[in-house]
């Protein structure tokens, strides 16, 4: 029996993510931008309508907030942008952020590569099995 519904659309990337799309906005993706109520969120991207997409608007800038909560930032321009209050985080929150992400990963490496830790987890799920089989003997 055939498929029903014909071929399928590739999908479009989410969000459009160079340099050329966020320049109108004033700011890079994964750049940090200090809200009007003093928080920090992430930019992830621009998101283009259909009706943008047609007419070569610039869409609109999105952000993660604390949480992992994705919106829109409804500012079309980087002046509207300073208007509204949004600024972006000094430098150095920037490094700060860079540091402890790349601290994550390498301690992440690490551990994956140490045979010492491999060998004390599989002990502790030996260890947990074992237990979980006297409960059920003593049932």
């Amino acid at each position: 029996m055939p498929k029903k519904g014909g071929k399928k659309k590739a999908k479009e990337p989410a969000f459009l993510t160079s340099a050329a799309d966020t320049e109108p906005f004033g700011c890079n993706v994964n750049d940090l931008i200090v809200t009007p109520m003093g928080i920090q969120v992430t930019v992830i991207g621009v998101k283009k309508s259909e009706y943008d997409i047609y007419n070569q608007l610039d869409g609109t800038l999105w952000a993660t907030f604390p949480g992992g909560f994705n919106s829109p930032l409804r500012a079309k321009s980087a002046e509207e942008f300073e208007m509204q209050g949004y600024r972006r985080a000094h430098e150095g929150i920037h490094i700060l952020r860079d540091k402890e992400v790349f601290e994550v990963k390498r301690q992440e490496l690490l551990d994956a590569h140490n045979p010492i830790l491999q060998e004390a987890e599989k002990k502790a799920k030996a260890d947990k099995k074992e237990a979980k089989g006297a409960k059920k003997k003593k049932k």
